[in-house]
């Protein structure tokens, strides 16, 4: 059986758990997405075709997988 203080930081802890489940929800989409976006157009601007794209889209990935493992490791 837990102490009543037990319940009181849970229920305190599923707010914080509800706003970085939204923040993840956000930040991976515009993580990956968003420099495969900009590259092309950096591309389309700079007659630059795949340069930028995969540059950014490499930064990008990388990115969100250091993301996704600093959540792991704070939710792990």
């Amino acid at each position: 059986m837990r102490p009543p203080d037990d319940s009181k930081t849970e229920d305190a802890a599923t707010p914080a758990r509800m706003l970085a489940s939204a923040g993840l929800a956000l930040s991976m989409p515009l993580t990956l997405v968003g420099p495969f976006v900009v590259g092309y157009w950096l591309d389309w601007r700079l007659q630059t075709t795949p340069l930028c794209f995969a540059l950014l889209g490499v930064a990008g990935l990388v990115s969100g997988g250091r993301l996704l493992y600093r959540l792991w490791r704070q939710f792990g």
